[in-house]
C-alpha cells in the first residue's frame, strides 16, 4: 500500500474544488437565511443509540468506534437529522416553535460508492400544518433557481397514501411491495400479485398506482382509485400543500409521484425529492418526521430535507455554472537580503484588501515570475534589482511597468488606469 492512497469511497478537495464547494454553499446559505433559518453545527461522532433509536438500519452502514471514556458504542455522522431532533429537544426545550434551521456538512455510510458525501440541509420543527411542508419546498425551488438551475423537478408523494393503499388492497407482505415500487418493478410486482393472490379490480388498482405520476390532476385520479380514509387524509394534504406553492410561485417545479415511499425510516407524511434531467441521480431528499423529536422527550411535529452538495457541484459544473475565479492580486519578489521593503509594501496592500503572497523560495527570479503567473497571480512586484529600471510590476511574463517613487503609490496609479 502507499503512503499516498486514501481509503475507497473518500477524496481530497484540492483549491480549486473548495473553492467551489464554498461559492455553493455561500449562495445556498444566503437563500435559507432569508427564509429565515438559523445555523446549527452537530458534532461528527455522537453515540451510536442515537441514529439507532429513529432508524434501526443505520447500524448496517454507521461507522463505528467505541468511546474510550464510557466503553459505548459512537457512530460518526451518518444523518444529520437526528442530530437536529436532539438539540431542539434539549438545548430549546424551554423555547416556543416554530424552529428554523440549516446545517451542512459531511455524512459518512460505509457502503459501496461514496462514503463520505457533503450536504447541507434545512429543518422546521413545531408546525404540525403541510404550510411547513410547503415551505421546505419553496425553499428548496428558490435555492435552485438562485444557484442557475432551471430543470429541476420535485417530485412529492405521501407515505400514508400508500398505507392506505396497502390496506385497502389487503396486501400481507407490505414490506416487499413497497421494495418493488420503489424500483418500480413490472414483472415482479406482477409475480408479487400472484403470490398474494391479487386479482380482478384489487389488481387493476395496483396496477393503476404505478401510473399515479404527474401533475395536479393525478391526486384526483388517485381520489377516483382509492376511497379509503387514509389515503384520502393524506391526498387533501397534498392538495393543500399544492396549494401554498401556487401561491409561492414554485408549482411549475412539482410533480406527484404517490407509487413510492421515499425518505428513511422515520418518515411519516409528505415526502420529496429532488432532480434535474442531466443528473442521474437524486440531488436531495426529505420529508415530514412528525415521531422523531419525541424520543429525545420532546413532541414536535418536524419536516426538512437534505441536499447533496456534491451532486450540486457535478451539476452545476456540468452546465457551465461553477465558475469561480482562482485568481490572486498580487507575488512579491524582494531581491534584496533584508527584505524590508517586501514586507512595507505587503503590509500596505493588504490593508488596502488585496491579497498577496511573496516570494520566499531561492530562484532565479525570472523563474519565480513564471511559477507566481502559473499559480494565478494577476502581477508580480520584483523589487530591488540591481539593473535599472530597479522595481517593476510585471503583468505578464512578458510585460512589464517601471515603478517610479513610493511603490505602493505607483502599484495603484497603474491598476487605477487599467
Amino acid at each position: 500500500m502507499r503512503l499516498t492512497e486514501i481509503p475507497k469511497g473518500f477524496k481530497s478537495l484540492l483549491p480549486g474544488e473548495v473553492r467551489r464547494r464554498e461559492e455553493v454553499l455561500k449562495k445556498v446559505r444566503r437563500v435559507v437565511e432569508r427564509w429565515g433559518y438559523d445555523p446549527i453545527s452537530p458534532p461528527t461522532i455522537e453515540f451510536l443509540e442515537l441514529f439507532t433509536a429513529v432508524d434501526r438500519s443505520t447500524e448496517e452502514f454507521a461507522f463505528k468506534l467505541v468511546d474510550r471514556f464510557t466503553g459505548r458504542l459512537m457512530a460518526v455522522r451518518p444523518d444529520f437529522t437526528p442530530q437536529v431532533a436532539r438539540i431542539v429537544a434539549s438545548s430549546f426545550k424551554d423555547e416556543e416553535p416554530p424552529f428554523r434551521f440549516y446545517y451542512s456538512g459531511k455524512v459518512f455510510r460505509d457502503r459501496d460508492g461514496d462514503r463520505e458525501t457533503y450536504q447541507f440541509g434545512i429543518e422546521l420543527l413545531g408546525v404540525k400544518e403541510v404550510e411547513a411542508d410547503a415551505e421546505v419546498i419553496s425553499v428548496v425551488a428558490n435555492v435552485l433557481k438562485e444557484l442557475g438551475l432551471k430543470s429541476f423537478q420535485i417530485d412529492i408523494g405521501h407515505t400514508e397514501f400508500l398505507e392506505g393503499v396497502v390496506e385497502e388492497l389487503g396486501v400481507k407482505n407490505r414490506g416487499k411491495l413497497l421494495n418493488l415500487l420503489k424500483h418500480k418493478d413490472f414483472s415482479g410486482i406482477e409475480l408479487f400479485s400472484e403470490e398474494e393472490g391479487i386479482s380482478g379490480k384489487r389488481r387493476e388498482k395496483l396496477f393503476s398506482l404505478l401510473e399515479l405520476y404527474g401533475k395536479e390532476d393525478v391526486l384526483e385520479r388517485a381520489g377516483e382509485l382509492f376511497k379509503n380514509e387514509k389515503s384520502a387524509k393524506a391526498l387533501n394534504e397534498l392538495k393543500s400543500v399544492y396549494s401554498i406553492l401556487k401561491s409561492y410561485g414554485f408549482e411549475e417545479r412539482v410533480i406527484f409521484d404517490l407509487s413510492e415511499k421515499r425518505g428513511m425510516e422515520y418518515h411519516t407524511g409528505i415526502t420529496y425529492e429532488v432532480f434535474h434531467p442531466l443528473y442521474g441521480f437524486s440531488l436531495g431528499m426529505g420529508g415530514r418526521y412528525d415521531q422523531l423529536t419525541g424520543k429525545f422527550g420532546r413532541e414536535l411535529p418536524a419536516t426538512g430535507i437534505a441536499l447533496s452538495v456534491d451532486a450540486l457541484e457535478e451539476l452545476l459544473e456540468k452546465k457551465g455554472l461553477l465558475k469561480v475565479s482562482g485568481k490572486k492580486d498580487f507575488y512579491i519578489i524582494d531581491l534584496s537580503s533584508e527584505k524590508h521593503l517586501a514586507y512595507e509594501v505587503a503590509r500596505e496592500l493588504r490593508k488596502k484588501g488585496f491579497s498577496l503572497a511573496r516570494d520566499i523560495v531561492q530562484r532565479d527570479y525570472q523563474d519565480s515570475i513564471e511559477v507566481a503567473f502559473r499559480k494565478g497571480y494577476e502581477f508580480v512586484l520584483v523589487l530591488n534589482r540591481k539593473e535599472e529600471p530597479k522595481n517593476l510590476l510585471f503583468t505578464s511574463p512578458e510585460g512589464f511597468f517601471k515603478l517610479e517613487g513610493d511603490v505602493v503609490e505607483s502599484v495603484l496609479r497603474f491598476i487605477s488606469r487599467m
